[in-house]
C-alpha cells in the first residue's frame, strides 16, 4: 500500500472503503474518491472497487497540474487520461475516466458515489424542481446528464458547478467536495436524509420455486430486493428499459428481458445466454424471482440490487415520469473504450 504523507489519508481510505461497501450509495466498481496533496491527485483506479480501499492498493496517483490545464483549456481528450497518471502509484492500474472532475472541483476530498435515493430523483423529468425544494439551504448543483468522462467535466466547468459543495448529476449519481473526507461524507449523508433515507418498500417472500430456476448460462439472484423486481407488479411494470442510469447500461444492456412462465423457459433462456454480453445479463422471470448470467460480469449481483432500490425509492417518492436515455445515449455508453476496460478488469460474475 502506498504511504502519502496527508494528514487526512487514513480517513480518506476510511470513507472511501465505508462507501464502497454500502450497495445503497456505490453498487460494484462504481463510483470513485479522491484526495489532493500538493501537485499531486490521488484517485480509485478504472475497474477498481473502493470497498476494497482498506484493503487493496487502489488508487493511484496524478498530476495535479497538468490535468488542471487540460481541464480549463478544454482541450483534454479521454485517452490522454491514462498518461497523466504518475509512475509512483500501483503497477497496471490507470485513472478512472471521471478523474477530470474531480481535478475540475478544488476542495481537497472529492466523493462521486451512485446513491439510490439520489438517482431515485434524479432520472425523474421533474428533477430540477423536486430537488429545488428537497435540497433547499444548501449549497448544490444540478447538472443535467452528459455522458460521464471529459464530457461531464466540461459541462460541470461551463455551468460553475466547481462553486457548489454538492452536484446533482442527472441520471447518474451525487458529488460532494470537502477539505476533509469526513466533511464530505456528511455532505452525502445530508443528501441521502433529504432524498429519501433508508426505509424502503418491504421486500416479498422469496419463491422457494426460484432454485429451480437455475438453466444452462443462469443461477438465480441470492438478494431478496433483486428478486422483488420480478415479484412486485409495480416494480416489474418498469423493470424492463433499465436505461436509466450508465452503469445499469453498462452492466445489464438498454433492457432486461422478462420472460413469462412456462414449459419452454429453458430453452427460451439458453438462447438469451448466447448474446454478447452484457444483453441478458440478468433475466425476469414473471412470478418466480430474477436470474444472473454464469458469465456476467463481477458485480453485476450488486448492480441489480441497487437498481432494485432505485425503482422501489422511485415508487415511495410517489413514481412521476423518468427520463430515460435517448438511443445515441445508450450508444455512446455501450461503445465506450473506457467502459470496455472497465469491464475486462471486472471479468466474472
Amino acid at each position: 500500500m502506498p504511504q502519502v504523507e496527508h494528514p487526512h489519508w487514513d480517513d480518506f481510505l476510511a470513507v472511501s472503503a465505508q462507501i464502497g461497501n454500502e450497495i445503497a450509495l456505490v453498487q460494484g466498481a462504481g463510483g470513485n474518491s479522491s484526495l489532493k496533496s500538493g501537485n499531486v491527485m490521488w484517485i480509485k483506479a478504472s475497474g477498481t472497487w473502493l470497498a476494497e480501499a482498506q484493503a487493496q492498493p487502489i488508487m493511484v496517483p496524478i498530476d495535479l497540474v497538468a490535468l488542471q490545464k487540460r481541464v480549463a483549456a478544454g482541450n483534454l481528450s479521454e485517452d490522454e487520461i491514462a498518461g497523466l497518471t504518475l509512475p509512483s502509484g500501483p503497477a497496471g492500474l490507470r485513472a478512472s475516466v471521471e478523474t477530470p472532475f474531480h481535478a475540475l472541483l478544488p476542495s481537497d476530498c472529492v466523493l462521486h458515489v451512485h446513491c439510490v435515493a439520489t438517482i431515485a430523483t434524479a432520472i425523474r423529468a421533474d428533477a430540477d424542481d423536486v430537488l429545488r425544494e428537497r435540497l433547499s439551504g444548501l449549497n448544490w448543483h444540478w447538472q443535467p446528464y452528459v455522458k460521464p468522462g471529459v464530457p461531464l467535466t466540461n459541462a460541470m466547468r461551463d455551468a460553475g458547478a466547481a462553486k457548489a459543495e454538492i452536484i446533482v448529476l442527472g441520471n447518474h449519481g451525487l458529488i460532494a467536495q470537502a477539505d476533509t473526507p469526513a466533511h464530505a461524507m456528511a455532505l452525502l449523508s445530508k443528501v441521502r436524509e433529504r432524498l429519501g433515507g433508508a426505509s424502503l418498500l418491504r421486500s416479498a417472500s422469496i419463491n422457494p420455486e426460484s432454485s429451480s430456476l437455475a438453466a444452462d448460462g443462469y443461477v438465480p439472484a441470492q438478494d431478496r430486493g433483486s428478486n422483488d423486481l420480478a415479484m412486485v407488479p409495480e416494480l416489474l411494470a418498469l423493470a424492463a428499459n433499465c436505461a436509466l442510469a450508465p452503469d445499469f447500461v453498462v452492466f445489464f444492456g438498454p433492457s432486461i428481458p422478462i420472460l413469462p412462465r412456462g414449459p419452454d423457459l429453458a430453452g427460451q433462456l439458453a438462447g438469451l445466454a448466447r448474446a454478447p454480453l452484457p444483453h441478458n445479463a440478468v433475466v425476469l422471470v414473471e412470478g418466480r424471482g430474477a436470474l444472473i448470467r454464469r458469465d456476467a460480469m463481477r458485480g453485476t449481483k450488486d448492480l441489480l440490487a441497487g437498481y432494485a432500490q432505485v425503482l422501489k425509492r422511485h415508487l415511495l417518492n410517489g413514481g412521476g415520469t423518468i427520463r430515460y436515455f435517448t438511443s445515441d445515449e445508450i450508444a455512446e455508453l455501450l461503445d465506450w473504450d473506457a467502459e470496455k476496460y472497465r469491464q475486462a478488469m471486472n471479468r466474472g460474475a
